[in-house]
């Protein structure tokens, strides 16, 4: 078979990210495939065994299993090096391969084939299916023809006061704007990933923490609080522009979809402000339908604009943060992780350009993990070193940290 590839899943050909996870009790390799076989027989709409045709922009459902589900030996404890390792890994076949570890499953997904939903979607039911030798249900829905259009026509139709509400909650992000062009260095990209991992113990004090002194604060806001003033406490500043990804299935009814519908949208999020503001901010901005406008807006001026090479940078721009979360899911927690090794759990995405700096999230039984992609050639990875270790070692102490007088007041 074959299908046309979605306009809004073109521009993420080249963006690969990179999962890893466990210690699991691994099926074979074999096992996987069969699990891989099967799926993409009853399930075409998986696009496990998809190719792309770059030149035509067609989806091919044609690839070997071989291709689909390779096999390495574990390549050391350096979360971050591996999750590198397998973004850049030119050798695994596109736009999706599965490597079985001994102890672990890797994955390495072009973002055209999709977003955060269906990464842990594929690792979770391949697994679970190769471990039980039956066929896992595959939740993800195929996207109906022009659904931000749909979800607009839905969220706006509806509730004309939301678009005059997303207007409303715009951001204005002009407090560290460069006054001219400013200096310009060479740049080819030189992506690196940071990994730390929270105990579950010292995860749970956080939140405990949450729960007693800033109860209408949500987990995500807590580790983006922890973050912000990890950040600050080793003296790393960054942009104020500020995003978080969102996800817009919220908007289109239903929660599984295929293709992309991620967007980072700005916020106002700052390391002064307490948890509980953070949580407030991000809340009305969901409920301003914000996010989906954005991405509407974005998508209209990407069918006319030709995308261009980033070459170059300027070395005194400051770091631009996003954040997003994998947040903790059943069908992660669900696989049969082992307890006498430490728990594994990073994601790697592409860093947005030489100066950006994203903060992921992940969230499993046993722990939490932080981790942060970015560019080493243009960004200080010793800053990004300690502030993972700071977040990791007093996660209490730092989100009830006093507020300290703002550099720049953050955006309005």
């Amino acid at each position: 078979m074959s299908a046309k590839v979605q306009r809004r899943d073109r521009p993420w050909a080249d963006a690969y990210v990179s999962v890893l996870c466990g210690p699991i009790a691994m099926p074979t390799t074999d096992a996987l495939r069969d699990a891989v076989a099967a799926i993409s027989r009853v399930h075409p709409h998986s696009r496990l065994t998809w190719r792309l045709d770059s030149a035509s922009w067609q989806w091919h459902d044609d690839r070997p299993l071989e291709s689909v589900v390779v096999e390495r030996d574990w390549p050391g404890d350096d979360v971050g090096s591996t999750l590198n390792a397998i973004a850049g890994d030119a050798a695994l076949a596109s736009p999706l391969c599965l490597i079985r570890y001994p102890n672990h499953i890797g994955l390495r997904m072009s973002h055209c084939v999709g977003d955060g939903r269906l990464f842990l979607t594929t690792i979770s039911t391949v697994l679970q299916s190769a471990l039980t030798g039956e066929l896992v249900p595959w939740p993800v829905q195929r996207a109906r023809s022009s659904p931000l259009l749909g979800a607009a026509a839905k969220t706006f139709g509806g509730a004309p006061r939301l678009l005059r509400d997303a207007v409303r909650d715009r951001v204005s992000l002009t407090t560290d704007a460069p006054v001219g062009p400013g200096e310009q260095r060479p740049w080819t990209p030189a992506r690196r990933t940071v990994y730390g991992s929270l105990a579950r113990s010292r995860a749970d004090e956080l939140f405990d923490w949450g729960a007693q002194f800033a109860p209408k604060a949500s987990r995500f806001a807590l580790l983006i609080a922890l973050m912000l003033r990890a950040m600050r406490r080793v003296g790393l500043e960054t942009s104020d522009d500020r995003r978080v990804m969102v996800d817009l299935r919220r908007y289109l009814g239903w929660r599984y979809i295929d293709g992309n519908f991620l967007a980072g949208v700005p916020m106002r999020i700052d390391a002064e402000m307490a948890p509980e503001e953070l949580s407030a901010s991000m809340r009305t901005t969901m409920s301003s339908a914000r996010p989906l406008a954005n991405q509407i807006l974005t998508s209209a001026r990407s069918r006319f604009a030709t995308p261009i090479p980033t070459t170059s940078f300027d070395p005194n721009g400051l770091p631009r943060l996003t954040f997003t979360n994998m947040g903790r899911t059943p069908e992660i927690d669900g696989l049969p992780f082992l307890t006498d090794l430490p728990p594994v759990y990073g994601g790697s995405v592409p860093p947005d350009g030489p100066l950006g700096l994203t903060v992921l999230f992940g969230d499993n039984r046993r722990m939490i993990s932080i981790n942060v992609a970015f560019n080493d050639n243009a960004i200080d990875a010793d800053l990004i070193q300690r502030a993972v270790d700071a977040a990791i070692s007093d996660p209490v102490g730092l989100v009830s940290e006093s507020p300290q007088p703002s550099r720049s007041g953050g955006p309005t």
